[in-house]
């Protein structure tokens, strides 16, 4: 057989502002929706919302998946990354399952953990009655629990973290094997081992495109030593950007300062951002593709969410990274 000389085919998704539009002080929710419909005008894959409940205050990220599905009819909508383990097993799979009907079919879970010894998300676990030192033995338990719910019916579970019997939910989710769920893992063994086994999709912020690389192949070996086929898991990448002129990179460099309450430098080691021109920004996506990389979500470090968006359309148009013709 000959091999394709044609390069991968990635698939964009946009992170939408909920923890911003809160940090501006502005009860305005036409930044949420305009950015979701004017993502898929331009013809993106998805839209992403992130999870925190005190510790990074935001819109809460079901809630504003559900507004979105009204507005829309195509794009694919995301949570990168929910915190599942603050949430009641049974409550969430039928949120979720609930969603995934009222959109006809296009939710993904994205499941993450929140960062270990952290004070204030440590309290955001407290305050539940829950233990932050537990969060992914829970984690992983939910996501048992919400496939059999989205499955099943006359559910029965004894588990460490939560028991019931004689359960069904109603509606069960669309999409025919239930909602795929997307783990988060960087390059921790214990983390990429948990997405060979258990994830549909894998989500990280990995800041090198070779350890990026390397850690993909070590997914899919784990997913060969769980019974499972490597295809399984969708390989996705998580990154920041902010793109333009001497004005946008001083812009999302702040950006980030302000929102991490760290240095820029600092940001910049410990996740994957891309501030520079929007040739830079394609440059570095391209290195993931080659990678491996299937997914890209993608979130802008700026104020004006609307121009990044066009302008990151523009440029994979220029490199003919977005498929679908751009609608006015």
């Amino acid at each position: 057989m000959i091999a394709s000389s044609e390069p991968a085919s990635v698939k964009f998704g946009i992170l939408l502002p909920t923890r911003e539009v809160i940090m501006s002080g502005r009860p305005d929710p036409s930044t949420i929706l305009r950015l979701a419909d004017r993502a898929e005008a331009l013809g993106f894959h998805s839209v992403w919302v992130g999870d925190s409940i005190t510790a990074k205050p935001r819109l809460e990220a079901l809630t504003t998946l559900a507004a979105v599905a009204g507005r829309t009819r195509r794009l694919r909508l995301g949570t990168a990354v929910f915190l599942a383990a603050l949430r009641n097993p049974i409550l969430l799979a039928h949120t979720v399952a609930s969603l995934d009907w009222l959109s006809a079919g296009r939710i993904d879970l994205g499941i993450g953990y929140s960062r270990p010894n952290d004070p204030v998300q440590e309290h955001e676990f407290a305050m539940l009655g829950l233990s932050a030192s537990q969060r992914i033995k829970i984690s992983e338990e939910m996501i048992q629990v919400m496939r059999r719910l989205w499955r099943d019916n006359d559910v029965s579970h004894d588990g460490k973290f939560s028991r019931f019997e004689h359960v069904t939910l109603e509606p069960k989710p669309v999409q025919p094997v239930g909602v795929p769920i997307w783990l988060a893992s960087n390059t921790v063994q214990p983390g990429l081992r948990r997405v060979g086994r258990m994830g549909d999709g894998w989500l990280n912020n990995i800041t090198d495109p070779a350890v990026y690389r390397e850690c993909l192949e070590k997914v899919r070996a784990y997913a060969r030593e769980a019974g499972r086929e490597p295809s399984a898991v969708q390989p996705g990448l998580y990154f920041t950007c902010a793109a333009g002129g001497k004005e946008a990179i001083a812009e999302g460099q702040n950006f980030l300062a302000q929102y991490y309450s760290r240095p820029y430098e600092a940001v910049a080691k410990s996740m994957l951002c891309v501030i520079g021109s929007w040739s830079q920004v394609i440059d570095r996506i391209e290195n993931y593709r080659d990678a491996g990389a299937r997914l890209v979500v993608v979130r802008f470090a700026t104020r004006d969410q609307i121009a990044h968006l066009e302008g990151f359309a523009e440029a994979l148009a220029g490199r003919q990274l977005l498929g679908r013709t751009i609608q006015k």
